[in-house]
């Protein structure tokens, strides 16, 4: 129930489509400001808390932890909240044109729009059309390996489906550069923490599939 002074817990969950406890949870994780006591087993929230939980879940939706949103919840530029803001980590774009891209690549015009289509591959664009840099002439050229290897391309598709995963990873990985670069930002440092970082996601997963798949490396008979 809403009035002059907040709004309800039932009414906050109603809102927002948010259990009422998640949001307790978020309370106790400090994301959300204590609920102001109105009788013993009533309290009361501000009507901004609508908005503010929506926040959060797109944060969350994006793959954040709950450690990096308390962070930069209240900022408005998050990467400046991380220290990566006005520092160079991406490589600049073109000047690698759609055909040269495709000659490059050894893919074709179908795989390369079913990649993009699926957000797998995400060129820039320019007044001459889509344009590419190194990180996307090394996906193609990726995808171009698995599929020599016998890899199906609707296989290589399904990638799509743990973009969360993928949207995790980045947010884990600005940390890092976050951390990399405190005291000497510089594209060096950032190209390098992203190698290590690499190496060291790559060692994680191959120790998982170890586990669960013992005999991943062995010819079938």
């Amino acid at each position: 129930m809403a009035t002059a002074k907040g709004i309800s817990v039932g009414e906050l969950s109603r809102k927002t489509g948010v259990s009422t406890a998640t949001i307790n949870f978020y309370v106790n994780q400090d994301l959300l400001p204590h609920p102001v006591k109105t009788a013993r087993t009533r309290a009361l929230y501000r009507p901004q808390m609508v908005e503010r939980i929506a926040r959060i879940k797109d944060f969350q939706d994006r793959g954040l932890p709950l450690a990096v949103i308390a962070r930069i919840l209240d900022n408005p530029n998050p990467a400046a909240e991380l220290g990566l803001s006005g520092t160079p980590t991406r490589t600049t774009r073109g000047p690698v044109s759609l055909a040269d891209y495709l000659e490059q690549t050894g893919i074709d015009r179908d795989v390369l729009a079913r990649l993009i289509e699926a957000d797998i591959l995400r060129p820039g664009r320019d007044e001459s059309g889509l344009v590419f840099d190194r990180a996307d002439l090394a996906a193609g050229r990726a995808t171009a390996r698995l599929l020599s290897e016998g890899v199906e391309i609707d296989m290589i598709l399904r990638h799509n489906e743990f973009q969360p995963v993928s949207r995790a990873e980045a947010h884990f990985l600005a940390e890092h550069l976050a951390e990399a670069m405190q005291f000497e930002p510089s594209q060096r440092k950032a190209t390098a923490a992203r190698a290590a970082f690499a190496t060291l996601r790559d060692y994680m997963r191959l120790r998982e599939l170890e586990t669960a798949y013992p005999d991943w490396d062995q010819p079938s008979r």
